[in-house]
């Protein structure tokens, strides 16, 4: 066994559950750059598991020279198949509470205050709904003294939205919160989990080929393709179906040498029904379509 893979012994579990006991536990440290002094600082690295959520990673960096703090949630899932937009309408106070996971690819938007926070504009955090408009206010209030003095119109145009982000803070009104990720890895918190949500709709949806580039899934020169050639590939019918036949690579049953594996479905006579023709090198089998 080489050094490398005796760093974390077989038995020992990485991702552990998010419980009163995992506060026993120390986070792992590492001795990492500060970009801001460029000094060494410390980094934190927090592996756990969310209940009703998925595996994270909580790193938090912290500089003893120059004072530097911060922190952050990485996934510690793969980028799932299917993009995930998660939809809350915000009525009561216990909507403003719920619990709220985003990674850094996540998007939010408010429309009732034609608000949207960009992909990676923000890191991946734990936080609540209320919080996610603190955030925003706290990040509209900074330089607001300096902005009334050098450019007050700009500044009277934020105060004011800042008022009506203080009506949504204290629910004067209901709002709608979108959440899109298109790593699937994002998540909204369910008051009473053993039952339907009656005021959030979570959906999945193919990502666009932007979407992917965002993700690292394609390269920067990968082009779209044309729907209509799309289209055109695509079956339109059954009868398609029965035309054409269906490559699968496999292994050989006997020797285990790698093989092609091909399938048409065709109509048995005297069956009554359709079956699928499965051929092998020296293969032949009928199986229910």
């Amino acid at each position: 066994m080489t050094e490398e893979a005796s760093i974390v012994p077989p038995n020992d579990v990485i991702f552990k559950d998010l419980n009163e006991e995992i506060l026993d536990e120390k986070p792992m440290e590492i001795e990492s750059l500060c970009m801001n002094c460029y000094k060494n600082g410390i980094t934190k690295i927090l592996c756990t598991r969310i209940p009703f959520y998925k595996q994270v990673m909580l790193v938090s960096f912290e500089c003893e020279h120059c004072g530097l703090r911060n922190n952050e949630l990485q996934s510690g899932e793969p980028v799932q198949e299917f993009g995930t937009e998660i939809v809350l309408h915000v009525k009561d106070p216990r909507d403003l509470n719920r619990q709220l996971i985003k990674s850094e690819y996540a998007s939010i938007e408010i429309p009732e205050l034609e608000l949207v926070v960009p992909h990676k504009s923000q890191p991946g955090e734990i936080t609540t709904v209320e919080g996610v408009l603190q955030h925003v206010k706290n990040g509209l209030e900074q330089d607001q003294d300096r902005r009334r003095e050098q450019e007050r119109e700009t500044a009277e145009q934020i105060d004011k939205f800042i008022g009506r982000l203080n009506k949504l803070i204290n629910l004067e009104e209901p709002f709608t919160l979108k959440l899109n990720d298109p790593s699937g890895n994002c998540y909204i918190e369910n008051p009473d989990p053993l039952h339907v949500d009656p005021h959030c709709i979570t959906s999945h949806y193919y990502r666009k080929l932007d979407e992917n580039k965002l993700l690292g899934l394609a390269s920067d020169d990968t082009v779209e393709e044309n729907p209509a050639d799309v289209a055109e590939r695509e079956w339109k019918s059954y009868e398609d179906v029965k035309n054409e036949i269906l490559h699968f690579p496999a292994a050989c049953s006997e020797c285990g040498a790698p093989t092609d594996t091909l399938m048409k479905p065709t109509a048995t006579p005297f069956l009554g029904s359709d079956y699928a023709t499965v051929l092998q090198p020296g293969n032949l089998k009928l199986s229910n379509a």
